[in-house]
Formats: structure tokens, sequence, C-alpha cells
């Protein structure tokens, strides 16, 4: 399993330093080959965040995340959103990917 650094300490950037770390997903943790298949995950909940974020509705996301990549990649995928939560899950090697977007945490893991 290979990570990433983690974000940067927000509290030293400016507010506009700030809304370009948050605009965009951070990969804190990554088991997915091959790498498109890594990208395509981050395209799908980058896309899920931006749809919903508004609204604060976690459960949309994760079902369009899990509802795409079932589709793409087959089933059994499972998605867990929030602020705030930690993780120790089994998973099928190699197909799990941790991704901060802003203050929300998106796991995404095949089993």
């Amino acid at each position: 399993m290979a990570n990433q650094a983690a974000p940067p300490a927000f509290k030293d950037l400016t507010e506009s330093e700030y809304q370009k770390v948050v605009s965009k997903p951070v990969v804190q943790s990554c088991d997915m080959v091959p790498a498109e298949q890594a990208n395509e995950a981050v395209e799908v909940i980058s896309m899920a965040v931006d749809k919903h974020v508004s609204t604060g509705n976690y459960e949309a996301m994760c079902k369009i995340v899990k509802e795409t990549m079932d589709r793409k990649y087959g089933p059994q995928w499972h998605c867990a959103i929030g602020e705030g939560f930690g993780f120790d899950v089994t998973y099928q090697q190699p197909n799990m990917i941790y991704v901060y977007y802003g203050k929300i945490g998106i796991l995404l893991f095949k089993c």
C-alpha cells in the first residue's frame, strides 16, 4: 500500500490557497492497479462530491461512486464518505483508494 504525503496544514494557508487545496482531491492511500482504474476512481469521486457537496448528501455521493465502479469494474465495490473517520477493512487487493476532498474523506474498496 503506497501512502502519499498528508495534506498541508490548513492554518498556514491564505484563504485563496485553502480554496485551491480543498477544491481538488488528495489521494491519501492507494492500492489500486492499473493506474487508469485509480484515475477513474478519483474522477468518479470528484464528480459525485461536486454534484452533492452543496447539500451534504453523503449517501447520494456513495451511491454514484459505487454504482459507477460496479458498472465499469464489476460488482462488490463499497464506498464510505464522511468527516472524521478512520478505517480498517479487508479488501480484494489491489482495489482500494482513500481520498480527501476538502474536509470529506472518501474510502472506496472492493471485496
